[in-house]
């Protein structure tokens, strides 16, 4: 066997194996005798018929078993001999088919994985929005909280709709005469005083009585899907076909003891917590970001077709998908997989940026790291309550490797956040939905 390796890209070799008339033949004879061992041939008992009557019935479809047998006792060993790191199966190319007693090639692309020297990873300048959690953040969480453990009841007949009321209502529209389907619906559910309708439909709502009705005109807002709509006036009459009227529970050691927790103290502690780690991660994001896009602007290179291909699997098993079938019919749908491919690029390039910062750095997950990693992990599910010994340790068994690779690759973004100069810039806290 002779092997010969032609770059065809910085991340792809051409691998030719070249075999002797002798090994062919030796191919030919292990699959005859192969099959001469399971035919059954009329006039001789099983696994009895000569060897020449079997290449006579069988000689013009034995090429493909022959073909296939040097390839996989030869690719392998051709690709181990010549030092080669495939990060996927290598794909075949055309080849023809041997011939007994005739010399054999055939040849195969393998990808590998591109030699990089990742550069400018010290000192980025990076620049993110902080938010600092304060006590009016608490105070509308808590009255979210309040919001959904509220008691609700009809509310008396003749009662007025207003600020606070939960009304149910209809609508109809029209915009140059024609029926606007986006501002047509039918008993919606909506707080008033909350500013989630429109200013307009608001103030035509407010003061009205279930069964009443009444017109109003609406300026058609930005944010409609028809933007030929946008800026036109829309003819709406508008019905109110319910008022629910809410009892909120007092904000007290009661209303957290129904959440699970000891007092209103820790109810409050909890909530600042969750919006920290939120605030942290936002920022974290955001300092993410600006690490991936200035080193992919100083660092060009290609990454392996079989590796952008693998991600993208990887993101359709990620995906929500209502069954299995469902999940599989995706992923083999070449237009959805070419939906994908951008950012499966994108990601892809991210973890060979990583890999080499971990290897540059020498960057590692000891089994302290894995065990805190966990535990912050647990402690996150279960808010905060300890976790014992064996509920740790079976977590770490199901995570397996993949955990100590996202471990890995988190390191190497804080190696990296550590080494830059960060510009911080203050954000108003977002009103949670």
């Amino acid at each position: 066997m002779k092997a010969h390796v032609e770059e065809v890209s910085s991340v792809q070799r051409r691998i030719r194996v070249e075999l002797s008339a002798i090994d062919v033949k030796s191919a030919f004879d292990s699959v005859y005798k192969n099959l001469q061992g399971k035919a059954r041939i009329n006039g001789f008992r099983p696994g009895k018929a000569p060897l020449n009557v079997i290449k006579k019935m069988y000689g013009s479809s034995i090429a493909y078993d022959v073909a296939d047998q040097l390839v996989r006792n030869n690719l392998f060993t051709a690709i181990e001999e010549k030092d080669l790191r495939p990060i996927a199966a290598p794909v075949l190319e055309t080849f023809d088919l041997p011939k007994e007693d005739a010399d054999y090639a055939f040849s195969a692309i393998v990808d590998i994985l591109p030699t990089l020297a990742i550069s400018g990873y010290k000192g980025l300048n990076l620049s993110a929005s902080v938010v600092d959690v304060g006590d009016s953040d608490v105070e509308r969480e808590i009255e979210f909280i309040q919001r959904r453990q509220a008691k609700s009841k009809d509310a008396p007949e003749g009662t007025l709709a207003k600020a606070g009321h939960v009304v149910n209502i209809s609508q109809k529209a029209t915009v140059d005469g024609e029926e606007f389907s986006e501002f047509t619906f039918d008993k919606v559910p909506v707080e008033l005083g909350k500013n989630y309708l429109l200013p307009e439909l608001e103030e035509a709502v407010v003061g009205m009585k279930v069964g009443d009705s009444k017109k109003v005109t609406i300026a058609v807002p930005e944010h409609v899907l028809d933007k030929s709509k946008v800026g036109k006036k829309a003819e709406a009459t508008v019905k109110l076909e319910g008022i629910t009227e809410l009892t909120l529970p007092e904000v007290n050691d009661e209303l957290a003891k129904d959440l699970g927790l000891e007092n209103l103290q820790t109810l409050k502690a909890n909530i600042r917590d969750r919006l920290d780690k939120q605030a942290d991660s936002h920022k974290r994001n955001q300092l993410e970001t600006g690490i991936f896009e200035e080193l992919n602007k100083t660092n060009s290179f290609e990454v392996p077709p079989s590796m952008i291909e693998q991600v993208i699997d990887s993101m359709f098993d990620e995906a929500e998908f209502s069954s299995d079938s469902e999940r599989k019919a995706m992923k083999a749908n070449a237009a959805e997989r070419e939906k994908a491919r951008e950012t499966a690029l994108q990601r892809a390039r991210n973890t060979l940026i990583l890999s080499e910062v971990i290897k540059s750095e020498k960057i590692n997950v000891t089994d302290e790291d894995f065990d805190a990693y966990v535990k912050e992990l647990i402690g996150g599910s279960m808010g905060g309550m300890p976790a014992d010994t064996k509920l740790i340790e079976s977590i770490k068994a199901s995570m397996g490797q993949h955990a100590r690779e996202s471990l890995l690759f988190k390191k190497a973004i804080d190696f990296v956040i550590s080494h830059s100069k960060i510009t911080e810039s203050k954000e108003t806290s977002p009103t949670p939905a």
